[in-house]
């Protein structure tokens, strides 16, 4: 019985080192994705519901980002949010204002602070397990906002690699 225990963990520890199988250290299920706003001035100003989600599952994380300058006190803005998401996969970012949700949004389009720029897709990421990535929210459009998806659900809106 013992010579026969000791058979099955090696046969174990041989699929998780090799990476055969569905049996993976936490470590390798995740990727680590930090997000950040530079709105040609630094931080967004206010508080927004920031978004990660699997384009082909709709799986969603969302964070609060807060900042605000209400009744004359000026509150410094949050700092990079981190996010931990299932890896391997293929991720969009967006946010939604908390006070107006439908009426003021970002999305990640990879475009730099002004107001021009020559998309208004998503940009996704592909997140391999134990890797770190960044992104970064800078575009003022206005006029050619990225459409935010329905979280939870795979994602219709254009988005671009």
């Amino acid at each position: 019985m013992k010579t026969r225990l000791g058979r099955t963990w090696a046969v174990v520890a041989m699929f998780v080192l090799s990476g055969c199988g569905t049996i993976r250290p936490p470590w390798q299920r995740s990727a680590t994705v930090t997000v950040m706003f530079d709105l040609a001035g630094g931080g967004s100003g206010f508080s927004l519901s920031v978004y990660a989600q699997e384009v082909r599952t709709g799986k969603t994380y969302y964070e609060l980002y807060s900042s605000g300058a209400h009744g004359g006190v000026i509150l410094p803005t949050s700092g990079p949010l981190t996010f931990s998401v299932d890896a391997p996969g293929t991720y969009i970012f967006y946010a939604n204002m908390i006070n107006a949700p439908e009426d003021y949004h970002f999305g990640a389009t990879g475009c730099g602070p002004g107001p021009e720029c020559a998309s208004s897709d998503l940009k996704a990421i592909d997140v391999l397990p134990g890797h770190s990535y960044e992104v970064y929210f800078s575009d003022r459009s206005g006029e050619r906002e990225a459409p935010v998806p329905t979280p939870h659900a795979p994602v219709t809106v254009p988005w671009q690699r």
